[in-house]
């Protein structure tokens, strides 16, 4: 939700209008009825997309084994990458079409299932892909496929959100807008996430609190959209450290699953802030995953916000049960400040610029980039570009909490 052109979200009080994700499943062991909704959407040759890591675990053959056993053959595709580029989106494209597929499963994280969206635009439109990602539902003159997604980790939100984002050969990446690629079925299946390594829980599940909080927090006009975040918030405070201290807690895993899904549909009713607005252009000159990114943004960014947004992050705090409701606003936002500083740390996310990689020494492209970010325009408190480039500067130097 973060591409560097005119927001798409209204800030006008009053002002919105509400169109749901597909169906969605919940609940353990809810991906067996894969085949049903296979079966249901005349569906016989699906394209099964993964990636090589979820290969590996075997948990994709067993997924075709399970639509076999049904009269269904899937064609199995696992080059998908963590970042995924338009090259990913191509090969897939072409085994699409070599084998004559009839319908999408993306089985596995937010990389899978972006290139499963952008794929479906491709398939759907009769313009080259940049000017199609460029366009969005515009450009689609087809019906799209009968597209599933398998969530496999509790982070993107994918599953739910109208965005995908690939990269070019540059390295740039760039948004695919879309509520007509958004899956069409959706399993949410906590079972799936047990194995998940630690490391890979944390950054998800800080995705999860990064997409929450932007979208309770921004200044887009959209009261459902804002439920729907804080409660996302709510959910993932409390879920992440029982996953990471406890990671077959399939409660708490079924939490931050529900969390991931719920902060995809606010961020699509409402966008995000400026943690995505000054994030985006970092990862254009940095080679850093995007949880790590957002634990280095957002401390400088909630410390900004805050000047202006006391009562906003207070209201925010009580919603998810951090103090008390009578404790004064300045404490509460506070609260909630240390909170996600504290879950960042739990987490073993970096705090500096510097734990990123080589930056480039002239910053004024991605100070020009965070300028033009249509989520850091929809930010609570407005950034100027002195503010953009004071905040960039205090990213180099590790924060201390909120005191």
């Amino acid at each position: 939700m973060d591409a560097a052109h005119t927001s798409v979200f209204d800030t006008a009080p009053g002002h919105f209008a509400t169109r749901w994700p597909g169906e969605a499943v919940f609940g353990a062991g809810c991906v067996e009825q894969l085949p049903l909704w296979a079966r249901r959407a005349g569906v016989r040759r699906p394209l099964l997309l993964t990636d090589a890591g979820l290969a590996a675990t075997g948990l994709p053959a067993r997924v075709a084994h399970a639509l076999g056993r049904a009269g269904i053959a899937p064609v199995a595709h696992d080059d998908v990458a963590a970042n995924p580029a338009i090259s990913h989106v191509m090969a897939a494209a072409q085994r699409w079409r070599a084998n004559g597929c009839d319908g999408l499963i993306a089985l596995g994280g937010g990389s899978v299932i972006d290139v499963g969206k952008v794929l479906c635009a491709l398939l759907c439109s009769d313009l080259p892909l940049g000017e199609t990602i460029v366009q969005g539902d515009a450009a689609l003159t087809r019906p799209t496929p009968p597209f599933a997604a398998v969530p496999t980790t509790a982070g993107t939100g994918s599953e739910s959100t109208v965005a995908a984002l690939v990269k070019d050969e540059a390295g740039r990446k760039h948004v695919l807008r879309s509520h007509r690629c958004r899956p069409q079925w959706v399993a949410l299946d906590p079972l799936l996430t047990l194995t998940v390594p630690r490391a890979v829980t944390a950054c998800t599940g800080f995705d999860v609190l990064m997409h929450a909080l932007g979208a309770a927090t921004n200044r887009a006009s959209h009261p459902l959209g804002e439920t729907l975040a804080t409660d996302a918030l709510r959910r993932a405070i409390a879920a992440l450290p029982a996953v990471l201290a406890r990671p077959d807690d399939t409660a708490a895993r079924a939490d931050m699953m529900l969390a991931s899904y719920l902060a995809g549909v606010a961020m699509s009713l409402r966008g995000v802030d400026g943690i995505h607005g000054l994030c985006t252009p970092l990862e254009a000159v940095v080679d850093a995953p995007h949880a790590h990114v957002l634990a280095v943004v957002c401390e400088p960014l909630m410390r900004f916000n805050v000047v202006s947004m006391t009562a906003r992050y207070a209201a925010v705090a009580r919603a998810c049960a951090l103090v008390a409701p009578a404790v004064p606003d300045t404490l509460a936002a506070r609260a909630l400040i240390e909170t996600i500083c504290a879950l960042r740390d739990l987490a073993q996310l970096p705090r500096s610029l510097d734990a990123l990689g080589v930056l480039p020494a002239d910053m004024t492209g991605v100070h020009d980039a965070a300028e033009a970010n249509a989520s850091a325009r929809l930010n609570g408190r407005p950034l100027s570009r002195d503010d953009i480039v004071a905040l960039y500067a205090a990213m180099r130097r590790p924060p201390n909490l909120v005191r």
